[in-house]
């Protein structure tokens, strides 16, 4: 049999008022091997559980609290539930509750109540009206300027990228390229510069005519021209591309072409 230790009691130093929070406590002997459990408690009214019970264990008691709210003044007689004894093997053993008696006071004043004068009449709390006007507005004006501004962005289409920057066309080393014997790339290259002249002034003079047909075109077209100029580069190129000339004389060749297309644009403006 399980000897209470300390009688359940009140932890608090006043008397208790409506509404305040107690904690019932019990405490009892926990002899060697054995488990102390609280068990569940349901209040009946005024009495109101205020959350579940703590345990605590020291040395052989364990201590038993319960936290309360009482919802009524005057003497209260609240009976606790005896806690759960688990001992070894799995036994369970029921101990005896306790019973706590309370004084618990009113958060009213004491005094009569025919001394106490009634409210005045409360006003008419006037009612907030909600409406949607507001709000409609606001998405009629919102409307009214994001749409023109929406269908213009439309119209705008795509952000076309810039072109890439041209390199700068670096002017091919024809000295050295005739130092090093390529004198046929030499012809080759102001043959090529001198009818591309031509072909941009005279379109039906195109590089894919040999030298006497782009001379008659010339000759159809622009008349004024230095034909017999031209007819002769043309032929000496012609040698140097496809013949054996020396590396002076295809350098030669090449300055008088520059030369000759300053005049043909000359000529053409």
């Amino acid at each position: 049999m399980i000897v209470w230790l300390l009688g359940a009691v009140l932890l608090q130093a006043a008397p208790p008022t409506v509404g305040d929070t107690i904690w019932l406590r019990q405490v009892v002997a926990q002899p060697p091997g054995h488990v102390v459990r609280a068990t569940d408690w349901n209040p009946a009214d005024p009495v109101e559980l205020l959350g579940r019970p703590r345990v605590v264990v020291t040395g052989d008691s364990a201590e038993i609290s319960y936290p309360v709210v009482i919802w009524r003044p005057g003497r209260q007689i609240i009976e606790l539930p005896g806690p759960l004894l688990l001992g070894p093997g799995g036994t369970v053993d029921s101990l005896a509750g306790g019973r706590v008696t309370l004084e618990v006071r009113s958060v009213l004043p004491r005094v009569p109540v025919e001394s106490l004068a009634p409210q005045p009449r409360a006003s008419v709390v006037p009612r907030r009206e909600t409406t949607l006007v507001p709000l409609a507005i606001l998405w009629l004006a919102s409307a009214a300027l994001l749409f023109p501004l929406h269908f213009w962005w439309r119209r705008r289409g795509k952000p076309v990228p810039p072109a890439p920057a041209t390199p700068p066309v670096e002017d091919p080393p024809l000295e050295r390229w005739a130092d090093a014997g390529e004198s046929r790339a030499v012809a080759n290259l102001a043959a090529a510069r001198l009818r591309a002249a031509m072909a941009q002034r005279v379109p039906a003079a195109h590089p894919g005519l040999d030298s006497e047909r782009v001379i008659g075109e010339l000759a159809a077209a622009r008349p004024d021209w230095p034909l017999e100029e031209l007819a002769e580069l043309l032929h000496a190129l012609d040698d140097a591309r496809f013949g054996a000339s020396s590396a002076a004389d295809v350098l030669d060749l090449s300055r008088s072409i520059g030369e000759m297309g300053q005049l043909l644009q000359y000529e053409a403006a």
